[in-house]
């Protein structure tokens, strides 16, 4: 009978062309994999790799052993991941994940609010600003700032729109004024977010065409990290307005109709399926405050 760890280092072998490499991936001996690798080719009667100073290369039967031990591998996640909704079904856990801001300013105030009538649901909470994989069984639910979600591995609930402004320190304004408008904002230095966090919020699309690029300021990678690098650097950058109309320290410039993104409730079909995260979502979908702003009970 095959073992399916033998399948799995195959697979790593496979990918990363030396046993080397595939023990680094693995965190198993080198001597190991290689052994297991003998082992394999013993128990299927092919040569799967041809070996030389450079590595280890598929042969034509490693190669069509290659699709069918990847299918294992995929099969293999499925169970894993499968095994992990059962063991959150059973503990009646829902994992939860969102950026910093949005965590602090919406979901806390909405978990906290749901557990008054739902005390026997735990919720593991996971405060990060790249996305965590829901397909992979990562987390159940997530919130997501996006002006839509595509693919059919999600299941997504629309939220009301995110305001943004462009925020600036009081000694920024006492130092360089603030811009009052779009059109004035080429006038004044600016911090960034990356291009990659703000990929498909046409809101920050629309700031950006109207920026003098000669005069960003630099770059910071979270929300939280702008709010906190507005109070001390001198120039302008974009906050959502839940989060800079809270801070004394900083004094929104201006919005306009153009700078709302959109913000989705998602988890992953298989999560949907447990009753627990369909109402926890159908509560958070009621709760959510229709303007945007923090959720206040």
């Amino acid at each position: 009978m095959l073992d399916w760890n033998d399948i799995r280092i195959f697979l790593a072998v496979a990918r990363e062309g030396s046993t080397l490499a595939a023990s680094g991936k693995l965190n198993i001996n080198q001597t190991t994999v290689g052994r297991r690798m003998q082992a394999l080719e013993t128990a299927l009667g092919l040569t799967l790799f041809e070996r030389d100073t450079r590595g280890y290369a598929l042969t034509a039967q490693g190669r069509n052993m290659l699709e069918v031990a990847a299918s294992m591998g995929e099969a293999a996640e499925s169970v894993k991941t499968r095994a992990t909704h059962l063991g959150r079904a059973s503990s009646g856990k829902i994992r939860v994940t969102a950026a910093h801001s949005s965590m602090a300013h919406w979901m806390l105030p909405i978990i906290s609010e749901y557990r008054k009538n739902n005390p026997d649901v735990q919720f593991e909470v996971n405060s990060a600003e790249s996305y965590i994989s829901l397909e992979n069984g990562e987390a159940d639910v997530a919130l997501r700032a996006a002006d839509k979600i595509s693919g059919d591995t999600l299941v997504a609930r629309k939220l009301p729109p995110v305001r943004w402004g462009i925020y600036c320190s009081k000694s920024y304004l006492a130092a360089k004024g603030m811009p009052r408008s779009i059109e004035e904002l080429k006038e004044h230095a600016y911090l960034c977010f990356p291009d990659a966090m703000m990929k498909g919020i046409q809101a920050m699309s629309y700031v950006d065409q109207h920026l003098d690029r000669s005069k960003i300021a630099g770059t910071v990678d979270s929300v939280v990290s702008m709010a906190a690098s507005l109070r001390t650097e001198e120039a302008v950058g974009a906050l959502p307005c839940v989060e800079g109309d809270q801070l004394s320290e900083l004094l929104m410039c201006f919005t306009d109709n153009e700078m709302k993104s959109g913000l989705w409730l998602v988890a992953s079909k298989e999560a949907y399926q447990e009753p627990r995260v369909r109402e926890f979502m159908k509560f958070v979908g009621e709760k959510f405050p229709r303007d945007g702003g923090k959720a206040n009970f």
